[in-house]
């Protein structure tokens, strides 16, 4: 046991120093709200778990009865927030790093997008960021909630579900867009989804 947890630790380690998108230190911002990690189901690292796992550890710690209407009231503020962060930054290019009109990469972008339109402190790395909030299982996914990709042996992708089908994301191909979840593309490579809202 002891030396399943050491290779995991070193696994994630390894994951973290190789890094996805957006692997550059975060600009001196003050927080406006920090989120704290749900402690009763800590994502496994990612380098070791499939998307498989994920999905099935999950299923017991994800919330599928309908919302209520004050959180009906919240998704729609975060949609109307995700909307214009789109209108704001649609199509700008994609750019390892960067975190401005001139390009942007996908974490740092999720993290812009969180911090200047929803007021909620993330950080901004791929990897960090997936173990953010509470995992939710791939049919529960709603307005406001981060979805990753295993889009490479090593790097991962991140974006922000605008709806149950959609989500925004700073795309490599064609920058800042809203893809559809359903896309083979994107649902071949589907790793999980983390509920910060």
């Amino acid at each position: 046991m002891m030396i399943r947890l050491q290779l995991g630790a070193i696994i994630l380690l390894i994951g973290l120093l190789a890094g996805g998108c957006g692997v550059v230190p975060r600009s001196a911002n003050p927080p406006v709200q920090t989120i704290s990690k749900d402690t009763t189901s800590s994502p496994k690292p990612v380098s070791s778990t499939s998307s498989t796992e994920i999905e099935k550890e999950e299923e017991t710690s994800s919330d599928s009865s309908p919302p209520s209407a004050m959180e009906v009231s919240s998704l729609n503020e975060a949609k109307s927030s995700l909307m214009k962060a789109y209108r704001e930054w649609k199509g700008t290019p994609y750019r390892i790093g960067g975190e401005s009109s001139k390009g942007v990469d996908c974490s740092r972008f999720v993290e812009i997008v969180f911090e200047d339109y929803m007021g909620i402190d993330l950080p901004n790395n791929t990897r960090t960021q997936l173990n953010e909030g509470k995992g939710i299982r791939r049919a529960g996914i709603r307005t406001g909630d981060l979805v990753f990709f295993k889009t490479g042996r090593k790097t991962l992708h991140v974006g922000v579900a605008v709806n149950r089908g959609e989500f925004l994301h700073a795309s490599t191909s064609n920058g800042v867009m809203i893809s559809k979840l359903g896309n083979s593309y994107w649902r071949e490579r589907f790793l999980a989804a983390r509920r910060i809202l």
